[in-house]
C-alpha cells in the first residue's frame, strides 16, 4: 500500500483507541490481526476487541497475557502489572512500526515516514512506561502534528 493509505489507516486505529481510552477502557490483545482493509472501498476495519478491558487493569496471566509479541508492552509479560493508557501507546507506537517500518527491527533505516513520526513510534514503544505517551490522546496529537513531514 502506498504511505498515504498507511498513514489513513494508522489515523483510523489511533482514533479508534483515542475513543476506546476515552470511555474508559484498554485494548488488549490488539495486534495487525485485529486489522482488516478493504482494498475496494479503502476502509480500515477494527475487528476482535471482545478482549478490552475496563481501565485500569493488570496482567492477570503473567508472560501468557493476550497479544501477540510483537505488539505487547514489556508490562504485558508481567503478572500483576498495569494494563492502562500507557499500554495503549506502546501497542499504537508497535503498530506503527509494523505498517511504516520494521516490525520489532525498530532501527530508523526501515522506517518509511520520516524522522519528526520516527521519534514519536519510538517515544511510544519505549521499554520504560514513564518515557512514553501518558495517554493515546497525547500520542495522537504529537503524531498528528508531526505529520506533515513526510
Amino acid at each position: 500500500m502506498p504511505i498515504a493509505k498507511r498513514m489513513e489507516s494508522l489515523d483510523a486505529i489511533f482514533s479508534f483507541h483515542e475513543y476506546v481510552e476515552s470511555k474508559g477502557y484498554v485494548a488488549v490483545d490488539f495486534y495487525d490481526g485485529s486489522i482488516l482493509y478493504d482494498f475496494s472501498s479503502q476502509i480500515t476495519m477494527i475487528c476482535d476487541i471482545d478482549f478490552y478491558r475496563s481501565s485500569p487493569s493488570s496482567n492477570d496471566m503473567g508472560d501468557d497475557f493476550w497479544g501477540a509479541k510483537r505488539s505487547k508492552s514489556p508490562e504485558e509479560f508481567v503478572m500483576g502489572a498495569p494494563i492502562d493508557a500507557r499500554t495503549n501507546v506502546f501497542t499504537m507506537g508497535a503498530i506503527a512500526f509494523g505498517l511504516l517500518g520494521g516490525e520489532m527491527d525498530r532501527s530508523f533505516n526501515l522506517w518509511e515516514a520520516g524522522q519528526e513520526l520516527y521519534a514519536i513510534a519510538l517515544q511510544a514503544v519505549s521499554p520504560k512506561r514513564e518515557q512514553r505517551y501518558s495517554d493515546v490522546k497525547k500520542f495522537k496529537k504529537a503524531w498528528d502534528k508531526a505529520r506533515h513531514t513526510i
